[in-house]
């Protein structure tokens, strides 16, 4: 599966297949946001959450390593 493939699936089906299939990687806190990273086959999604109305915003799949910069002091904690 490729990230444009990904993106066609529905909210729902993308939450399953990363819940089932997916390694969750990191989770970051930005404001009142909410971020979970996870790895998928070849690629990485990432899914931003308001914590105030515990709603989902965004599901955003990539492959561009320049987008895993943000993750990078709550993975290498993981590392050591």
């Amino acid at each position: 599966m490729k990230p444009a493939d990904f993106t066609l699936l529905t909210t729902q089906e993308q939450l399953d297949i990363l819940y089932y299939q997916g390694d969750i990687l990191a989770n970051r806190y930005e404001d009142e946001f909410i971020y979970l990273l996870y790895s998928f086959h070849n690629f990485y999604v990432e899914l931003r959450h308001d914590a105030y109305s515990n709603k989902l915003l965004d599901v955003i799949a990539f492959r561009d390593t320049d987008r895993l910069e943000v993750y990078l002091p709550y993975l290498e904690e993981d590392l050591a």
